[in-house]
């Protein structure tokens, strides 16, 4: 999935996904190695309909060039600059087009 220099530009950041791999009796979660992925982060605070139909204050939202979908369990680690550096996920969002996902928008809280 490589990016055409013509919308290079669109993802002018780079985001880490962690996917989750398991918990422990005493609630230590760990994560599989993260993996780097082109993507575009807009901090705007805004209501979602999260996970289950809760209704959420998202802090921000991605816009993740990844061939994969990230769950509410994994985590993300957003590039220096951003605050909090890695925040919950709440809610993820594939988008599709007419070759398959084409993108995922991924809307995550403020505080871990």
């Amino acid at each position: 999935m490589a990016l055409f220099p013509e919308v290079r530009d669109l993802w002018p950041h780079r985001v880490t996904w962690e996917a989750y791999s398991s918990q422990n009796a005493y609630g230590e979660t760990t994560y599989a190695s993260g993996i780097t992925y082109p993507a575009r982060v807009e901090m705007r605070s805004r209501l979602i309909a999260g996970s289950g139909g809760v209704e959420s204050a998202a802090r921000g939202r991605i816009f993740l060039y990844s061939t994969g979908i990230p769950t509410v369990r994994d985590r993300i680690t957003l590039p220096s600059g951003f605050s909090p550096t890695q925040p919950p996920i709440l809610d993820v969002n594939p988008v599709y087009d007419d070759r398959g996902l084409d993108h995922v928008v991924v809307y995550f809280g403020g505080w871990p």
